[in-house]
């Protein structure tokens, strides 16, 4: 049988390594954006978060935090702790059996298979982590390159 239990550990450490990343960069570079309405690049690490509450709540039912959009690297630095305590929480939810799991959003009460939602959680911090480099290299921001985050470097961070 294959696990999620790879693609999560995966996910905690490019969530890791991203957010010290970001708090190694100058304050400005939270500024970043792709286009003149894209998101900052510190409104998108708060929102990679909040996904990740938001994943949480639907499996245990553990209520949202008052999240802050970082100004400072201390700030990026306090979210990393809790997203990587979120992610630990995820991690676990890939040893439960893979039933519905009902949950309540704003449109009512819903129901999904508990891997669904761990592969969103995987999905969704990926997806944003693109969003951030982009709007980075778009500011002139250099230094922050996908490929340090994929698949490929996590193994080879487990090796080292």
């Amino acid at each position: 049988m294959v696990m999620m239990s790879t693609a999560l550990r995966h996910l905690a450490w490019a969530d890791g390594q991203l957010f010290a990343q970001l708090a190694s960069l100058p304050p400005s570079a939270l500024e970043a954006r792709l286009g003149p309405s894209g998101q900052s690049v510190g409104a998108l690490a708060v929102h990679i978060v909040a996904g990740a509450e938001w994943f949480r709540y639907c499996l245990t039912g553990y209520p949202y935090s008052e999240l802050v959009t970082p100004v400072f690297p201390a700030d990026l630095l306090l979210l990393r702790e809790h997203l990587l305590e979120i992610d630990g929480v995820l991690l676990a939810e890939a040893d439960e059996v893979d039933e519905l799991v009902a949950f309540a959003d704003e449109t009512g009460p819903r129901s999904v298979l508990r891997s669904t939602i761990l592969a969103q959680a995987a999905y969704h911090s990926t997806e944003h982590r693109t969003q951030i480099a982009c709007a980075l290299d778009a500011a002139g921001t250099k230094g922050l390159c996908l490929d340090d985050y994929d698949l490929w470097a996590f193994t080879k961070s487990q090796q080292d």
